[in-house]
């Protein structure tokens, strides 16, 4: 048998030879691996979209046939339309690609990212959204404008005059405003919705309204032809729910610190709940350069684009906060691929109750729409070289 051992040098006393002891060693044991890390099951999200108007019935047929097939089944209600989600282990589980057969399933679709029906994936074609015969998405180029709050029957009058005389027929109109401060303006609020019905009337224009609250829906269901969902409840997702069940067009603006993901899944709770007439709004970031109001992200329309069929437009007022900046950042979002602008406009700017740095000159509006002409024409072809087919959604 061979020893393992330490050789030891050790020279007798006395003596001319060296001795040499060996001293044995206890063998190391082998090295063994540790034992492998469990493989962690991989979830899969499914989602299925059954047929519009589908019964009660229907839905718990599929979602008992969700369970058999041990996935968890969460139902998402819309006004005409539901969709079933599916969470489960894709290892263990069998595939839900058999419920496709059933008679109230319209699709069954893997869930790659957190948003499904705001998706490319989902929805190849461009959406295209049209209110009061102005179309926006698909090439088609969309200019929105007005003041950024009533504050007058007078004043309002005249900007939405000013704003007719150049060709605009949507119309910015808050009679609510939500403000940082409690001591600034807050908007005339029931004043300011009879202001808009009686302007309403005589220009034949539609518009724009930011709902504040779910206490706002209904007086403003009257007079307002599109909802808008401002930057600080861009993530209130109950009130998202609650206005896509109106039924309105709505403009869903970007929230202050917002990632593209966050908004566009944000957005998914507008599709889920049926609010198929959707836009998007890029109105800025916060940012700490004290130059600009806020960062317009232009970036993030280039992406949000390629991963969404559904129009965006850009905010270059909120984004600039001085008028003269106004314009560049519109040409500029063009540029990028923005299926329209929504421009603020005052017919006194300099004596506005809000936003006075920010807000162009109703009167000199046609200038302003004439230097951005051929800057729309650049975005019209673009966009429609990008999707040759469109859906189309009229209001």
């Amino acid at each position: 048998m061979t020893h393992a051992g330490i050789l030891s040098a050790n020279r007798v006393s006395g003596a001319t030879d060296a001795r040499f002891l060996f001293v044995p060693m206890t063998r190391k044991p082998r090295w063994t691996p540790p034992p492998p890390f469990p493989i962690k099951p991989k979830v899969k999200n499914m989602i299925i979209v059954l047929k519009r108007n589908s019964s009660e019935t229907d839905v718990a047929s599929v979602t008992d046939m969700v369970r058999t097939l041990r996935y968890q089944p969460r139902v998402i209600r819309g006004v005409e339309q539901t969709v079933v989600a599916c969470i489960g282990d894709e290892l263990s589980n069998q595939s839900l690609e058999v419920l496709r057969n059933l008679p109230a399933v319209e699709n069954v679709l893997p869930v790659q990212k957190k948003f499904k029906l705001v998706s490319r994936e989902y929805h190849p074609a461009n959406t295209v959204v049209e209110v009061n015969g102005v179309k926006i998405g698909g090439g088609h180029i969309g200019i929105l404008a007005g003041p950024c709050a009533i504050e007058s029957y007078d004043q309002f009058h005249t900007t939405v005059r000013d704003l007719v005389n150049c060709g605009i027929r949507v119309i910015r109109a808050m009679p609510f405003k939500p403000r940082t401060s409690p001591y600034d303006f807050q908007g005339l609020k029931q004043d300011g919705l009879d202001i808009m019905r009686a302007v309403k009337e005589e220009f034949g224009v539609a518009m724009i309204s930011e709902v504040t609250g779910p206490d706002k829906i209904e007086p403003l269901l009257t007079v307002a032809d599109i909802f808008q969902i401002g930057a600080r409840n861009a993530q209130n997702y109950d009130l998202l729910e609650q206005i896509a069940q109106t039924g309105r067009p709505v403009i869903l603006k970007r929230g202050l610190a917002s990632t593209v993901e966050e908004w566009l899944t944000a957005a998914e709770y507008l599709l889920v709940n049926n609010c198929t007439q959707l836009m998007l709004c890029e109105r800025g970031l916060r940012s700490f350069d004290p130059n600009t109001r806020n960062l317009l992200d232009l970036g993030a329309v280039a992406v949000a684009k390629q991963l969404t069929h559904l129009p965006i437009i850009v905010d270059p007022s909120h984004a600039a906060g001085a008028r003269r900046l106004v314009p560049p950042l519109a040409r500029a979002a063009l540029a990028v691929g923005a299926d329209g602008l929504i421009v603020e406009a005052h017919a006194d700017p300099f004596n506005a109750f809000s936003d006075a740095a920010q807000q162009l000159e109703s009167g000199k509006f046609k200038a302003f729409l004439d230097d951005l002409a051929p800057w729309v024409e650049l975005a019209r072809q673009a966009n429609r070289r990008e999707t040759p087919s469109d859906a189309k959604v009229q209001t």
